[in-house]
């Protein structure tokens, strides 16, 4: 009795160890970079770093968690020495255990895995003495929090942005006479032809934060591709999250307001901070705050509301917002929408998520920073609600139909709805 009751812990043993194998061959069967040693002392305020001895998967830091938690992280480096001390040895093995550790003392961080990972193989060293001065573990970059001065910054160049188009407008509406030159060239079959060139002036717009952590999402055109492939939308309210890093989408927003002046399909809009300034302790579900509501009257109103929202929200940094009671609200405002546009940041998680059931009316959500997998809450809102979700990409129209336990990809990422749920699935199969 004693073998076989043996027997089976070693057989629910072996499957627990292979079901991690398969958690992390994603990341571990990577191809690395190669430099010849990191470097601590380069680390950013928005980065941390997660100890381990050469040849090892031994934490040495692990009061580092409390670091951790409630912050976004967008990038994971495995950082280890290409040097061996035998040439048996398994450095996928060892990257595996590794990660596993990590795991343990962080699982928040592999629940959603939006962020970028890397593996970094250091090329100095040609002894174990030399590979013990290297550092080796993990290194983990977080979304920087906002100051009250970059949040302030961020609504400045909204404004600006506005301004720039109804100075624009206004330079297009201008009648009077422009300088011109002539230029004349010679056509076989015409003869001397004379052209009129007309200069107009425009007004430039205005260069985005210098401090944002990733300018490049300045170019990002999620919002703008979304509103243009669904344009048979009608009478909705449109609620935006204007939390820090939110600008380049907020600003789409903007574009696409000004570009419908005329067809005022969304009727109110409503933007949240997730409660102004409020601490961390007091915030509740559904009784967070920091809800700003305007009617689609004029563009200006509509900005001055959404800068407002902006300049008092928090600094914080922290990893979930308020999203179902700032669309709870709006609905208020407008309980005749026939839906709801989400203009939602997909690396955050939604405070109040186990209320999605009160909304009801579809949401249509438009995930920003969607580019490595899309947040599986944002999904069950869309089901719940029989809205449609999406990127900037794809638009996915058939959650409701998903069966229980059915397996399905998004732009090449599979997930399983079970349970009344929708699940990532991440091990990849070979």
């Amino acid at each position: 009795m004693t073998k076989i009751f043996n027997s089976i812990l070693f057989i629910l043993f072996f499957c627990a160890q292979t079901i991690s194998a398969q958690e992390f061959n994603e990341f571990i069967n990577s191809t690395p970079s190669y430099i010849e040693q990191y470097q601590l002392s380069e680390l950013k305020e928005n980065q941390l770093y997660i100890s381990m001895p050469f040849g090892k998967q031994t934490v040495l830091n692990p009061e580092q968690k409390k670091m951790i938690q409630e912050k976004v992280l967008i990038k994971l480096e495995l950082i280890y020495t290409k040097y061996r001390t035998a040439a048996s040895f398994n450095q996928e093995k060892l990257n595996e255990k590794r990660f596993v550790e990590l795991k343990k003392i962080a699982p928040e961080i592999f629940e959603n895995r939006f962020w970028e990972y890397e593996l970094i193989s250091q090329t100095k060293g040609n002894s174990r003495a030399e590979a013990n001065q290297l550092f080796h573990g993990f290194i983990l970059t977080f979304r920087p929090n906002s100051t009250k001065n970059n949040l302030t910054q961020e609504a400045n160049y909204l404004e600006k942005l506005v301004n720039s188009f109804i100075k624009n407008d206004s330079i297009i509406a201008d009648t009077t006479p422009k300088n011109f030159t002539i230029k004349t060239h010679y056509d076989m079959t015409v003869g001397y032809l004379h052209d009129t060139i007309w200069f107009v002036d425009t007004f430039p717009k205005p260069s985005p934060p210098d401090f944002f952590y990733n300018q490049s999402l300045y170019n990002d055109s999620t919002v703008l591709n979304t509103f243009a492939r669904n344009q048979n939308w009608k009478n909705f309210i449109v609620v935006t999250d204007v939390t820090g890093s939110m600008s380049p989408y907020s600003a789409q927003v903007f574009v696409w307001l000004k570009a419908q002046a005329e067809n005022k399909t969304a009727k109110y809009f409503v933007f949240f901070n997730d409660g102004d300034e409020k601490e961390s302790r007091k915030k509740t579900p559904l009784d967070t705050k920091g809800i700003y509501v305007e009617e689609n009257k004029s563009l200006d109103d509509v900005i001055k509301t959404a800068t407002k929202c902006m300049k008092n929200g928090s600094g914080g940094g922290e990893s979930m917002e308020n999203d179902v009671e700032a669309i709870i609200e709006g609905l208020k405002y407008y309980p005749n929408a026939e839906g709801v546009i989400l203009v939602a940041d997909n690396y955050e998680i939604m405070r109040d998520y186990d209320y999605i059931n009160k909304i009801k009316v579809p949401v249509y959500v438009i995930l920003c920073g969607a580019e490595n997998r899309i947040n599986i809450q944002y999904m069950d809102l869309v089901r719940e609600t029989k809205g449609t979700l999406h990127t900037s990409k794809s638009d996915i129209t058939n959650l409701q139909d998903i069966k229980e336990n059915e397996h399905f990809f998004i732009e090449e990422k599979e997930y399983m709805y079970n349970k009344g749920k929708f699940h990532s699935v991440y091990e990849k199969r070979y």
